[in-house]
């Protein structure tokens, strides 16, 4: 289970939030974002969106491991720590060339 490891990571979603009661619209996504975690900026792959009363929340996927549980969770949406990945995007992963 993702755990923030720095104060500028991604927050986890709300757990208890997530399983309550009532409807949480959902919308599947596929974009390539870049997201804070594990105390650095990392690309990964946001899947799905969802609609909590405090505010929504992405489903996002880091890296791939063998165990199935590591490497993805349900982010609170916050642009300073989720964002669409651009040219300069590219520079904070230091995914450039």
């Amino acid at each position: 289970m993702y755990a923030p490891t720095c104060p500028a990571d991604a927050l986890p979603a709300d757990r208890a939030e997530m399983d309550g009661p009532g409807l949480h619209p959902y919308r599947a996504a596929w974009q390539i974002v870049i997201v804070h975690v594990e105390g650095r900026w990392q690309p990964a792959l946001l899947t799905a969106w969802k609609r909590l009363p405090s505010g929504w929340v992405a489903h996002v996927r880091w890296r791939t491991t063998r165990n199935p549980g590591d490497g993805w969770a349900w982010l609170r949406h916050d642009p300073a720590t989720i964002q669409p990945l651009t040219a300069a995007g590219l520079d904070a992963a230091d995914l450039g060339a």
